[in-house]
């Protein structure tokens, strides 16, 4: 594992040049297997090496890829699915801006006879094949446990006096992104029974357009610009964290806050390590990237498909091949993150070195 993702570092400058749009059509005397790669965008850290992951994946079966980004770009993603159909793709593997926004693409791919795969985001159609991605649920559930587990942990159950209510922001995703509806699902599991014994209070939350930290830059400096005491904070993903944290660190308060999120980026690592974040949640990438890849050339030959699970699309129970994340914080860092290859030691700790050899 740790090679492949080396190795796909290495060729990943090269991908956009050479893949991105550039496989040649089939035609009758290409008979070889051509998966199709949609994907929304690849600003954040996980989606530029899940891609690099897919292709060398892709490859290393014997079969093509064509991939094309969206840049966001609800029209251009529409745009770029319809190419691939006509590239007479057999696999389409889809990463939605919108899990509602491409209906009737994905209709026309179904009568061409193009299986469906809907990658990390699930999408609302019922000619969808196959949804691979992990439990966003679990991790919802799961990082804002780690947090209320905190809370408990503070307070003097002893001490009749010790009345303790923790202040709490939730910055959700993408409302457009189902997996945004499934973590913000999975924060109120774990944080609901604490709501109604009065030890959590959701002072408010907020909704972040195409994922930008903007929202959660404006939540954040709203409440601290009206004196509001902010005691814990939930994000949906480590660009989130990143943007609430910035304005933490401009009123003096990152470390004291707890934030917690997901994706496990190298910066939200260096940032637990730094305790200026409580934990994130890691979630395989390179599994589930060769997976997918793997599924795909097996669907593509029309072998069967093995699933763990079903999910409904408010169309019908998709089969769902989902994958297992983990809660990392301080004290797992080293078994999770570094032992598995994710990130290097070095880099994780990089700022805490920097500031011993200036002292």
């Amino acid at each position: 594992m740790i090679k492949r993702i080396i190795i796909g570092g290495i060729i990943f400058s090269l991908l956009s040049v050479i893949l991105v749009g550039c496989t040649p059509a089939k035609t009758e005397q290409q008979e070889g297997i051509l998966i199709g790669l949609s994907v929304d965008s690849i600003v954040v850290e996980r989606w530029q090496r899940e891609l690099e992951i897919l292709v060398a994946t892709v490859n290393e079966l014997g079969a093509e890829i064509d991939v094309q980004i969206a840049n966001e770009d609800i029209d251009k993603q529409n745009q770029q699915i319809r190419h691939l159909i006509e590239q007479k793709v057999d696999v389409l593997i889809i990463v939605p801006n919108d899990a509602r926004a491409f209906y009737d693409v994905i209709s026309e791919a179904h009568k061409n006879g193009i299986h469906v795969i809907a990658y990390d985001r699930l999408i609302m159609h019922p000619d969808i094949d196959l949804y691979v991605s992990f439990d966003n649920e679990a991790i919802g559930k799961g990082i804002a446990q780690r947090l209320m587990d905190t809370f408990v942990s503070n307070i003097d159950f002893e001490n009749p006096e010790d009345k303790t209510t923790y202040n709490l922001l939730i910055i959700n995703g993408d409302p457009k992104d189902n997996n945004s509806k499934l973590l913000n699902k999975g924060f109120y599991a774990s944080i609901q029974p604490h709501i109604d014994t009065g030890i959590v209070r959701v002072i408010d939350e907020t909704w972040a357009n195409e994922w930008r930290e903007q929202y959660a830059k404006d939540l954040v400096e709203q409440h601290l610009m009206n004196g509001t005491r902010i005691d814990g904070i939930i994000a949906a993903n480590d660009v989130l964290a990143t943007g609430a944290i910035e304005v933490l660190s401009k009123w003096r308060l990152a470390g004291e806050v707890l934030v917690v999120s997901q994706d496990a980026e190298l910066s939200a690592c260096q940032r637990i390590v730094e305790k200026t974040q409580l934990a994130t949640a890691y979630k395989p990438i390179y599994d589930l990237a060769s997976t997918t890849a793997k599924v795909a050339v097996n669907m593509a030959k029309n072998e069967k498909l093995i699933t763990n699970d079903k999910i409904y699309n408010d169309y019908f129970d998709v089969p769902y091949l989902k994958l297992d994340a983990y809660v990392v914080d301080i004290n797992n860092m080293e078994s999770v993150i570094i032992k598995s290859g994710f990130h290097r030691k070095e880099d994780i700790y990089r700022n805490i070195e920097s500031e011993s050899e200036s002292d």
